[in-house]
């Protein structure tokens, strides 16, 4: 089954296949890290407008 030869379009939609595989990783862990950063930047964010409600008189 495997011995036949294949046409183009299915060449084609194994490159991409194989290349959305190797790639899903990096951009599942680019969208963690942003989202860890918006977290951390709100929290920051919020410490500060604490503080500053804080310091009033």
């Amino acid at each position: 089954m495997l011995s036949r030869p294949r046409g183009l379009f299915f060449w084609l939609v194994v490159i991409i296949l194989l290349f959305l595989i190797a790639t899903a990783p990096v951009a599942t862990a680019h969208t963690i890290l942003a989202v860890w950063r918006s977290i951390v930047t709100l929290f920051t964010g919020l410490k500060i407008f604490i503080s500053v409600l804080s310091a009033r008189p």
